[in-house]
């Protein structure tokens, strides 16, 4: 086995034991665009777009109804999962929870405040009865 495909290997292995399975990727030559296109959302990550790791960058997002919203990430272990708060509208957030780099879109149709959280760095409280805190986001859609 080359020290190239051993390394990917270790790589793979590390990401799956950190929940990092589910259909994820770990692509080492993913890079950003150097700013952030409309509508988009930096999940994780430290540097780009000024996020700091922990963070969604913007943490809200105001979009017109009809609009498709790109979560975009290079590195980390984060979700996109969505909440309802108060009776907001719910999304159906990131399909492979802990998905190392790549984008994740959706199209946001109906008005309101979509609320979302990282299930790895931000918690929610029982039933939904309050904000989550910790890295969270929401999208607002006028």
């Amino acid at each position: 086995m080359g020290v190239r495909r051993a390394l990917a290997m270790a790589c793979l292995g590390a990401a799956l034991a950190c929940g990092g399975g589910g259909g994820g990727s770990v692509d080492s030559t993913y890079t950003p665009p150097p700013t952030p296109p409309s509508n988009t959302v930096w999940v994780g990550g430290t540097g780009a777009y000024g996020s700091t790791g922990m963070t969604f960058s913007p943490a809200v997002l105001t979009v017109p109804a009809g609009t498709t919203v790109t979560f975009s990430w290079k590195s980390g272990t984060h979700t996109v999962t969505s909440y309802a708060y108060n009776g907001s509208p719910t999304f159906p957030g990131l399909p492979m929870p802990g998905q190392s780099t790549g984008d994740y879109t959706y199209q946001f149709n109906t008005p309101g405040t979509y609320y979302y959280y990282c299930e790895y760095h931000g918690t929610l409280a029982a039933g939904g009865t309050s904000l989550a805190t910790g890295m969270v986001g929401s999208v607002v859609v006028q």
